[in-house]
């Protein structure tokens, strides 16, 4: 008896430890990296979050969904094209992606400061997004909230 007990315990624990899979199915994987920092002095004018962006069919399309946080509308996501990402169709995809928030230029649609009232916002302002990423499919990664930047003025 404590033969099949001690056999059926080491199975067990055999088959709990198997390898995940890192990608099941279709749906599209993006991962948090990191941040180039959470606290963004004065004097700085970009802010960069890097991902992991993971897709079995190569079939995610090349932009990401942002929600800006500080704002109210928790349903309206802002489109932010991925160049380069439409040469990888049909292609398993595994790269690193960066979501670009910048005071400099127009060609960054991610704004640091600009847009909000200097007399109502506090010093330092928080920061803090919600992205996914969909494919052609229509299937959508798991939506992630990223870490709270502090943005001073």
């Amino acid at each position: 008896m404590k033969k099949i007990f001690v056999l059926s315990t080491i199975l067990i624990a055999f088959l709990g430890c198997k390898k995940d899979n890192t990608l099941e199915g279709n749906k599209p994987k993006l991962t948090f990296k990191s941040v180039s920092t959470e606290d963004v002095p004065a004097d700085m004018k970009l802010l960069s979050f890097t991902f992991r962006l993971q897709d079995n069919n190569g079939d995610t399309e090349a932009a990401m969904y942002v929600n800006d946080i500080r704002f109210d509308d928790e349903t309206k996501f802002d489109e932010i094209f991925m160049p380069s990402l439409e040469s990888h169709k049909g292609i398993k995809l595994d790269a690193e992606v960066t979501l670009y928030v910048s005071d400099l230029g127009d060609d960054v649609r991610l704004r640091l400061r600009e847009g909000r009232d200097p007399d109502i916002v506090p010093n330092p302002d928080t920061l803090q997004y919600r992205v996914f990423v969909l494919d052609n499919a229509g299937n959508s990664s798991d939506t992630i909230t990223l870490p709270k930047v502090a943005v001073h003025r």
